[in-house]
């Protein structure tokens, strides 16, 4: 009996440990909630529904002449909502067009279910917030916050950082507002701008009770479900788990419907003829439309030689998956522009790409390789061919420059394909003279990157956060370098990336005044 007394003893004390555990995390959570409960006190002085002033920005003029600050709408700006008003909301996570896709189907969703859309803010940082499962998402968005923190942006350069303000400027949230032109959306989906994800925020603006009037859809892996407007599609879920018809969500009564991810393209199915047009329309409208950044590219493209004066390419080869394949999608993308712009013989193409046999290997450096966190898919075969389009065709592609562009050095070679401009938007590091970029600029001598037109970019520099005292400039050079590529004729992009997807798809037909088409769309 006492030898089996000590063990009881100590399962006791784990037992009780794990309790004091989950009644610390309870009283975090509930912590968290009463603090933006707090920062909302002087917001709102009674729960009933009426126009508020804008949290991040109360005074939108009250700024340098040399700042061009970030504009926050008010929440009731677009639309004001009456008191039985029913609602859909998410959560944000990942990158840039991650976030994009995710907006894309909540319109989808308030418009088919007839309800105000409670958008979040588009969140900027380095590196991006990943999806989580719904209660971990919501609780980690909750308290990443500024509140509190407006010290950090008052330290002076180079004095000592206090822990809590070493991310303060690695992450900012902006309104989906500063990037698209969301009026028209507006007058077919209802919006109410939600810069704070709480649910607190819903009682104090919305009048919302958070125990009974939110039906939560939380998500436990990031494709959870896919929503199928049409009740007879025979859409396979492909890597979604689950199937949600629209009925179903026409069927809750809960003024909120609180879903967690809603990322994936084609996520939210639009098979009806009515529903595919409303998606082309919303991808009409979800076009780069700041003032500054299309003042920028403009300058940029018009030194190209003009809209449709160039090929505009777009090269992912920085992160994750991307960094793995890096060499193998540059050298798919550089074998396309030969075959298309060049007459070069088998044999002379080998001599431009001596290292094709090993651009055609993935990186499998240690540390690369973790990026990804799965095996290796091995190396992608390819020799080397030469399919050039037929020689009428290809006799129109072919000369010197005919532009003034400063193009590289000739070989006597390839000056016969200074005819054609080619401009590279790419993350990747000092494009010029990096390995993985050489070969293209062997062979084509008028091929330029968004570095050499810094001349052009200093008003990128102005963009700021005004009460962060954050720059937006760093997360602003890839828009200005996807801008800038969609002008041209034609589109090269980055396989499976969604940013490159998003440039052909509608910043490309829409820059060139050419019709929008759903590439991919599932079939029912």
């Amino acid at each position: 009996m006492n030898s089996f007394i000590p063990n009881k003893r100590i399962n006791t004390l784990l037992l009780f440990v794990l309790i004091l555990l989950f009644i610390g995390y309870l009283i975090s959570k509930q912590s968290a909630e009463y603090l933006v409960r707090v920062s909302h006190k002087n917001e709102a002085d009674s729960p009933s529904i009426k126009p508020q002033p804008s949290l991040r920005y109360p005074n939108n003029n009250n700024h340098g002449n040399n700042i061009v600050p970030v504009i926050y709408p008010t929440p009731f700006e677009y639309h004001i909502p009456t008191e039985d008003e029913h609602f859909i909301t998410y959560l944000p996570h990942s990158g840039f067009h991650n976030q994009r896709i995710e907006l894309e189907n909540a319109f989808l969703l308030a418009h088919y279910l007839n309800r105000t859309l409670l958008l979040p803010p588009v969140f900027l940082g380095n590196p991006a917030f990943p999806w989580q499962r719904y209660d971990k998402m919501y609780e980690r968005l909750l308290l990443q916050t500024k509140r509190g923190l407006e010290y950090c942006s008052q330290l002076r350069e180079g004095e000592p950082l206090p822990s809590e303000c070493l991310n303060y400027s690695r992450w900012t949230s902006v309104p989906w507002t500063f990037f698209y032109d969301l009026g028209e959306m507006s007058q077919y989906v209802r919006i109410v701008f939600k810069d704070d994800l709480s649910i607190a925020w819903m009682h104090d603006y919305l009048n919302i009770n958070t125990t009974t009037d939110i039906y939560y859809f939380k998500d436990t892996s990031p494709f959870d479900y896919r929503i199928y407007d049409l009740p007879d599609s025979k859409t396979p879920l492909a890597r979604f788990v689950n199937r949600i018809d629209i009925s179903t969500l026409e069927a809750i009564e809960e003024r909120v419907i609180q879903f967690g991810s809603l990322f994936g393209t084609y996520r939210v199915l639009a098979q009806t003829r009515e529903h595919v047009d409303f998606l082309l329309f919303i991808r009409e409208n979800m076009i780069f439309k700041n003032p500054t950044l299309m003042e920028v590219a403009t300058r940029v493209v018009d030194r190209l030689g003009g809209v449709g004066q160039f090929i505009g390419v777009h090269l992912r080869v920085g992160d994750g998956l991307f960094k793995v394949k890096a060499s193998i999608n540059v050298d798919d993308i550089y074998h396309q522009l030969v075959d298309e712009y060049t007459d070069l013989t088998l044999e002379e193409v080998t001599q431009y790409d001596p290292h094709h046999d090993e651009d055609r290997k993935e990186d499998d450096a240690y540390e690369i390789r973790q990026l990804r966190g799965t095996q290796p898919m091995g190396n992608q075969d390819k020799p080397i061919q030469v399919n050039h389009p037929a020689e009428d065709i290809l006799k129109t592609r072919l000369g010197p420059t005919q532009n003034n562009l400063k193009c590289g050095p000739m070989d006597g070679r390839n000056n016969r394909f200074a005819m054609t401009t080619v401009y590279i938007a790419t993350d990747c590091p000092q494009p010029r003279t990096h390995p993985l970029l050489r070969k293209i600029f062997r062979t084509f001598p008028c091929v330029f990157v968004l570095s050499d037109f810094k001349d052009e970019l200093a008003e990128l520099s102005r963009i700021e956060v005004r009460d962060e005292q954050v720059k937006l400039e760093s997360y602003l050079i890839p828009m200005i370098d996807a801008i800038i590529s969609a002008h041209g004729h034609t589109f090269y992009g980055t396989n499976s990336s969604t940013f490159s997807a998003y440039i052909e798809r509608q910043l490309h037909p829409i820059y060139t005044h050419q019709p929008m088409q759903l590439v991919g769309a599932p079939l029912p």
